[in-house]
């Protein structure tokens, strides 16, 4: 029989709901975190106060502002989960006859795409693309989660072609090396941007005036999360076992409590063997962040052998995270159209007006998912009347 003729059949799809449990909460921590940003009045005076004592003097505000930092290597980390989770579980498909491989390419192309479409304004078109508005040319979530899956997929070809070790080691490597480079990169300084000739929309990617998630250290955020996918498969008949999510809070205690300690020590140790410090101490809260998310995944995996959770409706949320981050982009901030509630209410809202307010419009985005196929129906028919009408 001919290779060709013979078909790839993926296994039963088997979702696996701790991952979509940390997507729910990552995606619901966003929304509130991005509200609260934007439209409390004390915002920026309480971040300086903590960033200058420690503490904005309310601990309601501290633990806010921890988990607004928890939120985006989060959201990083689980698109490398649930992407490599995906891509890798036909063991015996190639790697172009995956059918995932091209989906995952066309997700990133289209991540990239919506990033920078959000970015334009309408309302001033003629001006967006000139160097008045730079915004446009930012670096940004979407694309920087593009460009993650785009090097996830990358590795897994290379990996694919040597075909020696596991995979999960290739990601452990890559997420390790995009960390190495963050000293480097942060030692540059404010107004040294890096590649230094670069258009700035290249700048941004690495280190430019607009970089808001620049793939140093980002992308390895999503190259540890694709480590935690391979492993998840390597190990699937585990994860419903104690050890298993045991292990993760246990790696993750350690990083988020000795990830200082340890970069004091690969310093001195590269040091001592090369003359050259490498700085790896400046990684230490990326490595405690990342201690985090392994201690909050290992929790979900608990909750799901202890609990069996069956909220569907918070399982759904983490399915239809593309959606929910445009349209409260284009709520917000007035992405695309150039009207939105900063426009209005920017640092407007006392305390207990911004909380009741964020609580409001996280209700409106569970509803809009809990009637997610009605929602989609209406767009269906008035697509369809819209091509009826060409045709005649």
């Amino acid at each position: 029989m001919d290779i060709e003729q013979i078909k790839i059949i993926e296994k039963p799809k088997v979702r696996l709901k701790f991952i979509d449990m940390a997507r729910s909460l990552a995606i619901l921590l966003m929304l509130e975190g991005h509200f609260i940003e934007l439209l409390f009045s004390n915002f920026k005076p309480m971040v300086k106060l903590i960033r200058e004592t420690g503490t904005s003097g309310y601990i309601i505000f501290d633990w806010f502002y921890f988990i607004k930092g928890f939120t985006a290597p989060l959201f990083f980390t689980v698109t490398g989960v649930v992407f490599i989770y995906l891509l890798a579980r036909n063991k015996d498909a190639g790697y172009r006859r995956n059918p995932r491989v091209i989906k995952g390419f066309r997700r990133a192309f289209e991540l990239l795409i919506w990033g920078y479409l959000l970015q334009l304004n309408l309302r001033h078109f003629t001006n967006t693309l000139n160097h008045d508005t730079p915004w446009f040319y930012a670096f940004h979530v979407l694309q920087s989660i593009g460009a993650g899956i785009i090097v996830l997929l990358l590795i897994f070809g290379i990996y694919k072609l040597i075909n020696r070790g596991p995979l999960f080691l290739y990601y452990f490597i890559a997420g390790t090396t995009v960390f190495c480079f963050y000293p480097s990169i942060k030692g540059l300084g404010d107004g040294v941007f890096f590649p230094s000739q670069a258009p700035q929309i290249i700048q941004n990617i690495f280190h430019g005036p607009y970089s808001v998630f620049p793939i140093i250290p980002w992308m390895a955020f999503t190259m540890y999360g694709g480590m935690v996918g391979a492993l998840t498969i390597r190990y699937q008949d585990h994860v419903k076992k104690f050890w298993y999510p045991l292990v993760y809070i246990s790696v993750g205690i350690v990083l988020n409590a000795f990830g200082r300690n340890i970069g004091l020590n690969l310093d001195s140790s590269v040091e001592f063997i090369s003359g050259i410090k490498p700085n790896l101490v400046e990684n230490s809260w990326l490595y405690g962040r990342l201690g985090q998310i392994f201690i909050a995944l290992g929790m979900f995996m608990l909750i799901d052998k202890l609990i069996n959770f069956k909220g569907e409706l918070f399982l759904k949320i983490g399915q239809n995270t593309l959606s929910i981050y445009i349209i409260h982009v284009i709520i917000l901030y007035g992405g695309l159209f150039g009207y939105g509630l900063n426009r209005y209410y920017a640092h407007a809202l006392n305390g207990w007006q911004v909380l009741l307010s964020a609580a409001f419009f996280i209700a409106a985005f569970v509803l809009f998912i809990k009637y997610l196929e009605f929602f989609e129906s209406i767009k269906s028919n008035v697509l369809g009347l819209f091509s009826s009408k060409k045709k005649h």
